[in-house]
């Protein structure tokens, strides 16, 4: 009985960490988020990581905002999915769906600036301090609503229950209206 009660214990512990790591990959790779205060963290404009190209969105008919800082808007609201080096069908069924629901509905925001999108390798050293700034381990969407050059930086972990492989177009309808919704008073 003992045995039995051991067993069932690491089970659901094994259980959690998976449900909260996701297919993110092992802790080993993962480092958290520096501790900063609240001033600290409002002066620190969103800066674009220095991506090569294969990084950024690929999906045919989106077209990142130029990614200059100066080019930046103080009020829009950045979207990135982050991955990492492991990736399993569900978290390329995620990636493909944002790049589909951007490309969709929010062409005409990219275009203005008042939304920016990008797909970011976590375990790679050039998105280290965005990754970090984040608090990005591994398969994330991260919402940011720059207001005034302020971040309100949202971890979207809502989409690992939108059922993306199976239900695409549930998928897809609650990220346009997490998009949506943070664009309220950036439009």
């Amino acid at each position: 009985m003992l045995n039995t009660v051991k067993f069932l214990s690491v089970s659901l512990l094994l259980m959690g960490i998976v449900l909260l790591v996701g297919c993110s990959g092992s802790f080993a790779n993962t480092t958290p988020p520096p501790v900063q205060s609240p001033s600290q963290e409002a002066a620190q404009p969103v800066t674009p990581a220095q991506d090569t190209a294969s990084e950024q969105v690929t999906s045919d008919n989106i077209t990142p905002v130029a990614e200059q800082p100066g080019s930046l808007l103080p009020n829009r609201v950045d979207v990135i999915y982050f991955h990492v080096n492991q990736r399993c069908p569900t978290c390329l069924c995620f990636e493909k769906q944002v790049n589909h629901v951007i490309d969709a509905y929010f062409s005409d925001d990219i275009t203005s600036g008042k939304l920016t999108y990008r797909v970011l390798n976590a375990q790679q050293e050039q998105n280290a301090d965005i990754a970090r700034k984040y608090g990005a381990v591994g398969s994330q969407l991260f919402i940011n609503k720059v207001v005034d050059g302020r971040d309100n930086i949202k971890d979207i972990q809502d989409i690992w229950n939108w059922n993306c492989r199976y239900n695409t177009p549930v998928f897809d309808r609650n990220v346009r209206s997490v998009i949506e919704e943070s664009l309220k008073g950036i439009r």
